[in-house]
């Protein structure tokens, strides 16, 4: 197995992450990964031949080649048989915006939709195949995003990007181990106090959001305190005090906790840490 992420330099208020995955013949998958409901829009580019396949309990995205995976706010089985390469770009939540305003409201909907061909042609993808090295590959992709000159259009996507950076930062304090740093403020924060962040009404600072993200304030809050959930688990060892980490996320105490993480990803956190086969990103996050 061949994987690496990293960030794009000077592009980090547009792209979460690039990441690289490949897989040989002889690389066995231990358990599939299940993606968590996720904020951000991956865009993956794969070889014309090769599937893709998520299952979310109904009605499965399946197809072959190059692929973007919008806002999901569903739990996804990634189903892989290797060998298999995949070049991704996670976009920031309101980064998709910029790509395609009319691709927003798009949510759980996976395929290389006409609009993208516009942006990441055959050839360009042709080019990142030739790429002998990561260096090489992020080259590529610097150049070809300072060609598109994507640049902050609204005020709208301004106020979403400000709201989703403080929530980010707010979210570090928050839900920090050690509750000597915590900060006042939390992914919890009343709408109102985020509209006044953005000296702006609540009806504005809604109608933003679901303009540029298609997503409610709420939701959005609800998959970010999710993640750092999710991540803060896969930190732990086997044994550790649950009531604290129930506290430590805004849970009256361990079985508020369980049902919420059954109700969102059909397991309990003793199951998950058993398993640790959920994953933030498609394979960007945990090796």
């Amino acid at each position: 197995m061949i994987t690496w992420k990293q960030s794009l330099s000077g592009f980090e208020w547009l792209i979460h992450q690039v990441w690289y995955l490949e897989l040989e013949h002889d690389d066995k998958l231990d358990k599939l990964p299940r993606l968590i409901p996720n904020p951000r829009a991956h865009l993956l580019f794969t070889p014309r031949d090769q599937q893709y396949c998520y299952q979310n309990g109904h009605q499965p995205f399946i197809g072959r080649g190059s692929h973007l995976l919008t806002i999901s706010d569903e739990l996804l089985v990634l189903e892989d048989t290797p060998p298999l390469k995949r070049i991704g770009i996670t976009f920031r939540p309101e980064g998709l915006y910029l790509l395609h305003q009319k691709s927003i409201g798009k949510i759980n909907q996976c395929e290389w939709f006409d609009w993208l061909e516009t942006l990441f042609d055959a050839k360009f993808q042709d080019s990142l195949w030739q790429c002998t090295s990561q260096p090489l590959l992020i080259d590529i992709l610097l150049q070809h995003f300072a060609q598109l000159e994507l640049k902050p259009k609204d005020k709208a996507f301004n106020m979403v990007q400000a709201i989703t950076l403080g929530v980010e930062a707010s979210q570090q304090q928050s839900f920090a181990p050690d509750p000597l740093i915590k900060g006042e403020l939390n992914t919890d924060m009343e709408i109102e106090q985020l509209a006044q962040h953005c000296a702006c009404s609540r009806r504005t600072l809604e109608r933003a959001f679901k303009q540029v993200m298609g997503l409610s304030v709420k939701k959005y809050q609800q998959m970010m305190k999710l993640e750092h959930m999710i991540l803060a688990l896969y930190a732990q060892d086997q044994e550790f005090d649950w009531t604290s980490f129930s506290q430590r996320f805004g849970f009256y105490d361990q079985s508020h906790l369980i049902r919420e993480l059954k109700k969102q990803l059909d397991c309990t956190p003793s199951g998950y840490l058993q398993q640790r086969d959920l994953t933030i990103d498609v394979y960007g996050d945990f090796e």
